[in-house]
């Protein structure tokens, strides 16, 4: 990064520009985040918070009332990017206004092995199919069904232990749960069988610091994951009735996480609800 350069999620610069100026947040208010928004929104800056370039990652997740804020930090004649992508739109947000912007697209995606995107372009139906950038293939994409919280938790600790023994190391395997923290059979544990896990405990420290268990292996929501990825993704607890528009987004998002090897866990409903794309157990 080049001096004076920042990277922060929105909530986190907010946080620091309030803090430069003398503001300290209270993490602990159960409106601590839109506080943080609306003191960012009525803060003066400064010159310390102006830069020559803008990059926005993620915008689709972007609140249109945060774009005016954002650009305001932009030096005179500096240059901003808004990245975006629709696919990956889990929280049902609508885009952020950018009259006069130039738009460019690209359906490449270059983190995760060919077969893996082959098997999501046959379950998410798109009507442009993502094309692959990467050199790797080969990786085959596991499958397993599951029956109940039980089915489920006992597919999840063999999709770790396979994974262990394929000669993944416990902290490049990820275990996503298709669904959010609030509603996961798997949120209340930090343990499956052997299997440490380092899980997100709902509480962030003074620094607004998310606070996790003490484990080797990562697990998270598909919505706290989006953004990341991980060599091996175990996708865990995937459960619907229907194949809408959402269901084929968190499967989007939740499938390119994995940059080498990918398991799909999904309940006997939702399995039956892609017979034809799935594939074999």
């Amino acid at each position: 990064m080049p001096p004076g350069g920042e990277v922060a999620t929105y909530h986190q610069l907010c946080d620091r520009v309030l803090r430069s100026g003398g503001l300290l947040p209270d993490f602990s208010a159960p409106d601590a985040f839109l506080r943080l928004e609306q003191g960012f929104a009525d803060a003066e800056p400064g010159d310390a918070w102006r830069f020559d370039t803008l990059i926005v990652d993620e915008g689709q997740d972007f609140h249109a009332e945060w774009r005016d804020p954002l650009l305001r930090l932009l030096a005179s004649g500096g240059a901003a990017w808004w990245l975006e992508d629709p696919m990956q739109n889990l929280y049902g947000r609508p885009a952020v206004p950018l009259p006069g912007w130039v738009v460019l697209r690209c359906d490449t995606n270059y983190r995760s092995p060919r077969d893996i995107l082959e098997h999501i372009n046959r379950i998410v139906a798109l009507d442009r199919p993502v094309e692959a950038g990467s050199p790797l293939s080969g990786s085959a994409v596991d499958v397993i069904t599951y029956a109940g919280t039980h089915g489920l938790i006992e597919a999840t600790k063999r999709a770790l232990t396979k994974a262990i023994g394929l000669g993944f190391k416990r902290d490049m395997i990820a275990v996503v749960t298709f669904r959010g923290r609030e509603h996961s059979a798997l949120a209340p544990y930090d343990r499956l069988g052997p299997h440490a896990l380092k899980a997100f405990t709902g509480r962030y420290d003074l620094l607004g610091s998310p606070i996790h268990t003490e484990g080797d292996t990562v697990i998270d929501s598909v919505y706290r994951f989006k953004g990341r990825s991980a060599p091996c993704v175990i996708f865990t607890e995937i459960d619907f009735e229907a194949l809408d528009e959402l269901a084929m987004r968190k499967l989007f998002v939740g499938a390119t996480r994995a940059m080498m090897k990918l398991t799909l866990i999904v309940s006997e409903r939702a399995a039956k609800a892609l017979p034809e794309r799935l594939g074999p157990n």
